[in-house]
């Protein structure tokens, strides 16, 4: 790690969903600008393989077994942050457990909607709340959550989803308000990176075609053109930069 890159140097992170995809390449990127990453996630094999590339680079990085939306395994995640390296700056809620396609009379609706709810929504606000007394405590912090085109498009059949990444950006600007008095920064990533596996259902479906003609810049994105954003609103490049929504995803959103 060169000097140049460590604008993070001494900075913890926190980065949930870690194990693979965008949580993987931004849990990798902040570690590389000098953080110290504890990275989160459901699969143990997938998060050691994460800390030993991290640890390949020379990162400091450290792993947790956690499902998100879970308050006992939301305060323990931060717990172990604080209890490894006394301090938290920066909090990625990547984490999102979510739901398959579903018509608005399917009357699984309301559990669908609690599923993806409780992942994302509860998941995002239960580490926020258990990291402010130590942001609050250190004159500041970032926390970076995400939302997707899917909220704002509101794409039939992906209610739960969408609802629940709405909700995400409702807590984004609310906590950015209450907040900001503390240095406490806070905003929300909208991503558009499809992994192999997504773009074979694509293929499957027939429908690769007419989602990549919503990409204004044609190609569909991967999860390393989501982490320097990420690394950007986690760094003082960002100090003036609050209560936002950054779409990254190509142009499929305009705001």
């Amino acid at each position: 790690m060169s000097a140049g890159r460590a604008v993070l140097q001494d900075k913890v992170a926190i980065v949930t969903g870690a194990g693979q995809g965008i949580g993987e390449a931004i849990a990798v990127a902040l570690a590389g600008a000098g953080a110290r990453v504890l990275v989160t996630g459901r699969t143990p094999d997938k998060l050691d393989r994460v800390a030993a590339r991290i640890a390949a680079d020379g990162g400091e990085v450290d792993t947790l077994v956690a499902e998100a939306g879970q308050p006992d395994q939301s305060a323990a995640t931060v717990d172990r942050a604080v209890a490894t390296w006394g301090r938290v700056d920066v909090l990625v809620n990547n984490a999102h457990t979510f739901t398959d396609h579903l018509p608005l009379d399917d009357p699984r609706m309301e559990a669908h909607c609690k599923i993806d709810l409780q992942s994302g929504f509860f998941g995002s606000l239960q580490l926020m709340q258990a990291c402010f007394p130590h942001m609050s405590r250190q004159g500041g912090g970032s926390i970076i959550n995400f939302g997707s085109d899917f909220g704002l498009r509101c794409e039939p059949g992906f209610l739960a989803y969408a609802a629940s990444k709405e909700a995400i950006r409702a807590l984004t600007r609310t906590a950015a308000r209450e907040w900001g008095r503390h240095g406490i920064r806070v905003n929300t990533i909208l991503p558009r990176a499809l992994s192999p596996k997504a773009v074979a259902y694509l293929e499957e479906t027939g429908s690769h075609d007419f989602e990549l003609a919503k990409v204004a810049l044609g190609r569909f994105g991967e999860p390393d053109d989501i982490a320097p954003t990420a690394l950007f609103l986690a760094s003082d490049a960002s100090a003036f930069v609050t209560g936002q929504t950054i779409g990254v995803e190509g142009g499929v959103t305009m705001f």
